[in-house]
């Protein structure tokens, strides 16, 4: 018995042991398999973090050459253009190769083999280059992102200029805002970015450029008539604008500043300038740039001078009766606005006046005419990406509409071409008078003469008119002289061009000319 036992047991126990190491097996497998799937996926966390990092700095490696090739590329096209002379120690060191890099990641060359620089490498560049020379590269290079398209490229690129078909505009003279407005109300944003072909009805000429420079000119001033309730004259002066707070008072007030706004989107395209006068406040609102109690200078001199007073005086002892709210009017009727929650309740005091400043401020410079500027916003983005703009300061933003605010007749004198035997020299009577005129002329009446030619009153910033453009491009204001002494001047703005006959006397030039620029007005010729 003892026997089959012992024979009997071990066999039991391989039987055992057989089923049992099965069962361990399998019972280990299931434990062994989530450590095992934690050690692959750390392996592959910890493989994909390095390849990342390795990703990362190469990308800021890249970044950094970039950055300084850019660099390199913005001081020397100033120091080509004589723009300003940059001190020791500015260039990057050690130099870098630009013609490797743009080769390894498709950078734009000018004709010189420079590569054109970035956005960023111009702001690197305020510290060291004049404020002229500054805004003039920024400028440009909205221009090239603006002809990738309205984001800058980021989407679908468009056709080129010259492959896009015209945008007509057929228009009359004396109704050019609602003709212009109920045309470009049926324009799909893509179309917007075709070039312009702008007919005046019952005129005659052809639009080369100076017809659509006119238009645009004609038409910026229209926006600010009276018969439109959208804007008031400003606090300060007498000649520049802000928005009506009851522009509501025209049913179709919000369409009209978007519409505002695409034409002023529409012009930085196609590069031409407004004969508009905003506000310093207008050009940071359309920029949505933070406003201050400051602003409000040229919105109300008496209201500003009131906030400077509350700050500048202590009010302990004194009795305002001033809570954070404020009555506002509505064609005769008042409705309290509270500046804060519960602002009705709160008491305006020593402590927080800055508060009650400011909030009133902000109110009146930007909620009560939200709205409004919402509506040109929205205008402006239908050609312009606003986040292209975000690069600009209001001033700058000024000259990129407006051009100069002044003309400067040194400077017209110098950067002007005379043509068929005319020549600035004390011999030549007629340009002598010529510039003598001009000279006793006030700003209004150059600028009207200026429009006269050119089909504008400005000038672009900070070239001056030495960058006054033409149908082809960069085109100097030209004086042509014609012998018949019996005809009045005559302007080919496509061409910059000013048909002065040679007159005998300087009575004859003042008259005539003057009678050309009021009578025949902006009446085109053909060339």
């Amino acid at each position: 018995m003892v026997g089959v036992l012992l024979v009997h047991r071990p066999l039991l126990a391989a039987g055992s042991s057989s089923g049992s190491s099965s069962s361990s097996s399998s019972s280990l497998a299931h434990v062994l398999q989530p450590v095992f799937l934690l050690a692959w996926a750390w392996m592959s966390t910890v493989m994909m973090v390095s390849v990342l990092a390795l990703c990362s700095w190469h990308r800021r490696r890249m970044q950094r050459r970039r950055e300084a090739a850019d660099l390199a590329a913005a001081i020397q096209l100033s120091i080509n253009d004589h723009i300003v002379s940059i001190p020791p120690g500015i260039l990057p060191a050690p130099p870098v190769r630009l013609e490797s890099l743009h080769s390894s990641r498709g950078g734009r060359v000018s004709p010189a083999g420079i590569e054109v620089p970035n956005i960023k490498s111009i702001e690197d560049l305020k510290d060291h280059l004049s404020i002229g020379s500054i805004f003039r590269m920024k400028r440009d290079w909205l221009r090239r992102e603006l002809s990738k398209g309205r984001d800058g490229g980021k989407a679908e690129p468009s056709l080129p200029r010259s492959e896009r078909r015209l945008l007509q505009i057929v228009v009359r003279r004396d109704h050019v805002f609602q003709d212009s407005y109920l045309q470009f109300a049926s324009i799909s944003d893509d179309d917007l970015r075709n070039p312009l072909s702008v007919h005046f009805v019952g005129e005659v000429g052809r639009d080369d450029g100076g017809v659509t420079r006119d238009w645009y000119s004609v038409l910026s001033k229209e926006i600010f008539n009276p018969q439109y309730a959208l804007f008031t004259l400003s606090a300060a002066d007498d000649y520049t604008f802000q928005i009506k707070q009851n522009s509501g008072v025209n049913p179709d007030h919000l369409d009209f500043f978007q519409f505002i706004g695409t034409i002023v989107g529409k012009a930085l395209l196609d590069g031409c300038l407004l004969d508009a006068h905003f506000t310093r406040l207008v050009y940071k609102r359309i920029l949505d740039k933070p406003v201050t109690y400051h602003d409000m200078a040229s919105v109300d001199v008496q209201f500003y001078k009131s906030l400077c007073w509350l700050l500048e005086n202590k009010l302990e002892g004194v009795d305002l009766s001033l809570t954070f709210s404020v009555d506002k009017e509505n064609f005769g009727a008042y409705e309290e606005v509270e500046l804060k929650e519960k602002g009705k309740e709160m008491v305006v005091t020593e402590q927080n006046k800055r508060e009650y400043v400011d909030l009133l401020a902000s109110w009146r410079l930007k909620e009560s005419v939200e709205p409004q500027f919402q509506a040109l916003r929205t205008g402006l983005a239908r050609v312009v990406d606003p986040i292209l703009l975000q690069h600009f300061d209001e001033n700058e933003l000024e000259w990129l509409i407006g051009g100069l605010p002044t003309i400067d007749t040194a400077d017209w004198r110098k950067n002007t071409v005379y043509k068929a035997g005319y020549s600035d020299t004390s011999e030549c009577h007629v340009i002598r008078w010529f510039w003598q005129l001009i000279e006793s002329w006030d700003q209004e009446m150059r600028a009207r003469l200026l429009q006269f030619v050119t089909g504008t009153s400005k000038v672009p910033f900070p070239e001056g008119f030495k960058g006054l453009r033409g149908s082809e491009g960069l085109r100097s204001f030209h004086i042509v002289r014609v012998s018949d002494s019996t005809r009045l001047p005559q302007a080919h703005t496509c061409f910059n061009e000013l048909i002065l006959p040679d007159y005998d006397t300087y009575e004859e030039l003042h008259n005539n000319l003057t009678t050309a620029i009021f009578e025949t007005g902006n009446q085109f010729q053909l060339r």
